[in-house]
């Protein structure tokens, strides 16, 4: 299976997290408490030390690629349907990419 594209996009999409990890971490230091879980209306209602807050989603995408990147050399069956794998693979790291980018817009933001 042909994996260039969620393996570019996977690299792309870390790439901005990493980036905008450090910025916002730059832009609000290491001592403040960042919104890290939102109710559904978008109201924060857990808090993590910036660092973790700030890193936490970008690992978690990272490990992410690493298992949908390795998988199908190890399960066959992730190798019958392609496109659902590499569709799959989007969408759980673009899901990831999308709290990031919350986490880091509300950190950007708000002040706590």
């Amino acid at each position: 299976m042909k994996m260039t594209l969620p393996l570019t996009a996977s690299a792309v999409l870390l790439t901005a997290m990493v980036a905008a990890s450090i910025w916002g971490w730059w832009l609000r230091g290491s001592e403040v408490e960042l919104a890290v879980h939102f109710l559904s209306d978008g109201t924060p209602n857990r808090y993590a030390p910036a660092p973790f807050a700030l890193s936490i989603v970008p690992v978690a995408a990272a490990f992410a690629t690493l298992l949908f990147a390795v998988k199908p050399r190890f399960d066959p069956k992730a190798s019958a349907s392609p496109r659902l794998y590499k569709g799959l693979w989007l969408l759980v790291l673009l899901t990831l990419a999308a709290g990031h980018a919350l986490i880091v817009w509300h950190a950007l933001t708000t002040a706590r």
